[in-house]
């Protein structure tokens, strides 16, 4: 005959077991698994706040691009290229959800902001700043892929950076300005594959050509910085495998075994 302590329904019945349904069951791993979940959330915040940051920087850029600042836009074009990279390595690396706030952030700053450093004096200008728009939308929006540690078109922030770094060199020169967008609209489009360009689990040249690109923007002067950051940007579009992807194919290649 069972006890009555064991005949007797556990608290709130029916109700309770809503409440807890989904919830781990308590075991001696449960301050680990609260832990984990913990370090989960505060990286999410780390991330959330780095893409807000992101974000800012796009809206405060737009507002430079429409006072005719294009100095002050580019500048803040290329210290978002950083924090999106950044942003990227940390969701992947510790394989993070949710980052929809990374998506807006990413199509404010390397979307419309890089577009407004086009101008919209003129008809083709607005023209080309609009189409560019709807380039970097189509890259973010269908252009998923499959296949692990690798992009399906240009990603935007290296078309971002490269409209950013020329402005800079060029001092705003119109004409080179729209050419070179041209030439990232058709790369965002095209369905080219590129290598993933982790920061944390990637080759030790990329952390230091990364932490090189953070003390120039930094400390060093425009020209250099801008050229410093072409450099990086035209070696990843042309020479994406020979540069960039060894480490893709070589994790590529252990995945696959």
């Amino acid at each position: 005959m069972r006890s009555r302590e064991q005949e007797l329904p556990g608290p709130g019945g029916l109700f309770w077991d809503t409440l807890t349904l989904g919830t781990p069951d308590p075991s001696p791993r449960s301050p680990r698994s609260i832990h984990l979940y913990m370090n989960e959330f505060s990286w999410k915040d780390v991330t959330n706040a780095l893409s807000l940051a992101n974000m800012i920087l796009g809206l405060f850029s737009i507002f430079c691009s429409v006072c005719k600042k294009c100095y002050s836009a580019s500048w803040m074009l290329l210290i978002s290229f950083l924090l999106d990279m950044a942003v990227g390595t940390i969701t992947r690396h510790l394989s993070l959800s949710g980052v929809e706030l990374n998506d807006f952030a990413v199509f404010t700053t390397f979307g419309l902001a890089s577009a407004l450093l086009l101008g919209v004096d003129g008809p083709l200008n607005a023209f080309l700043a609009i189409i560019y728009v709807l380039a970097a939308t189509f890259r973010l929006c269908f252009y998923s892929t499959g296949v692990p540690f690798t992009y399906k078109g240009l990603p935007c922030r290296y078309a971002s950076c490269v409209l950013a770094s020329t402005c800079l060199l060029t001092r705003g020169n119109t004409f080179i300005l729209s050419c070179m967008a041209s030439l990232m609209i058709l790369f965002m489009v095209d369905q080219s594959y590129y290598p993933r360009d982790e920061i944390l689990g990637s080759e030790n040249w990329k952390k230091l050509m990364y932490l090189g690109g953070v003390i120039m923007l930094l400390v060093s002067p425009f020209s250099l910085t801008a050229f410093y950051c072409l450099m990086w940007s035209l070696s990843y579009i042309f020479f994406p495998d020979a540069l960039w992807g060894k480490a893709a194919c070589f994790k590529l290649q252990q995945q696959r075994k």
